[in-house]
């Protein structure tokens, strides 16, 4: 099954389910937003580009416990989420002559966008089988938006994904720092924003998945870095693995535990 044909099977909330919020024509889903909305000036460059474009809008998969870098990363907050936890903002997916192809995009930092590929695509990862037909990028740059989209049928998913890499950061140690920034970031004001946001719970439950995502970016996009496995480890991919992990494991977090007992003392 192809990704047009994987996608264009879920079901939204329209027809009772909850795996996404929206699944139709992009067309379609470009009435339902404000015009202030921040990801509107991307979907209508894209639905100019293409009228048969459609999209799939926050969907909600799982987080596999049988992966082997998610349980290397052992971070158990994740899987104590009700529902599945991982939401992919917007997948643009369209379908030309025998090409089938989708662009994962968020309104939101790029590694979220990577980091949601990384468990879309891991072996256990509900599109392993179509991972080559997938890109993923976030808003920043409408031109860069439509410009990638556009190669995604010159081009393997593979090439332009590397170099949108590194149009975002120079190296690895560099996306590595910006990690560790957003990371920090979102511990900083944590329990000051506890105190304002009206949904605790889904604060809370974002937090955790940022969290995640930033943990599954900066290890696996050290283990597939061949060029470190080469220069940095002399090709020993236990070495290799160890450094990852101990990457993932400076991602620093604030335990779901802690978070919701800020959260009951912000209510008292």
């Amino acid at each position: 099954m192809g990704i047009y044909e994987l996608l264009g099977s879920v079901a939204d909330v329209r027809k009772g389910s909850n795996a996404c919020d929206f699944n139709g024509y992009l067309e379609d889903y470009l009435d339902t937003l404000e015009e202030d909305s921040n990801i509107l000036p991307a979907l209508k460059a894209l639905f100019e580009i293409d009228n048969d474009s459609r999209v799939i809008v926050n969907l909600r998969t799982g987080v596999s416990k049988d992966s082997i870098s998610n349980q290397i990363i052992r971070y158990k907050d994740i899987f104590k989420l009700e529902n599945e936890a991982i939401v992919s903002p917007y997948i643009i997916y369209t379908k030309k002559e025998e090409q089938e192809k989708a662009l994962l995009l968020v309104n939101d930092e790029y590694i979220y966008a990577k980091g949601i590929y990384y468990c879309l695509t891991e072996p256990s990862g509900a599109f392993q089988d179509v991972k080559n037909d997938i890109v993923a990028i976030d808003d920043r740059n409408v031109e860069e938006v439509c410009d990638t989209y556009k190669k995604m049928f010159t081009k393997r998913a593979g090439q332009i994904q590397r170099e949108l890499d590194s149009t975002r950061f120079k190296d690895y140690d560099a996306s590595y720092e910006h990690a560790l920034e957003i990371s920090n970031a979102i511990s900083e004001n944590l329990f000051d924003n506890l105190k304002t946001v009206e949904n605790k719970d889904r604060f809370i439950r974002e937090c955790i998945c940022k969290w995640f995502l930033i943990k599954k970016f900066v290890y696996v996009q050290y283990m597939v870095n061949k060029n470190i496995l080469n220069t940095r480890h002399e090709g020993n991919v236990k070495a290799q693995r160890n450094q990852a992990k101990q990457n993932a494991d400076s991602i620093r977090f604030v335990s779901i535990a802690e978070m919701r007992k800020g959260s009951k003392e912000n209510i008292a």
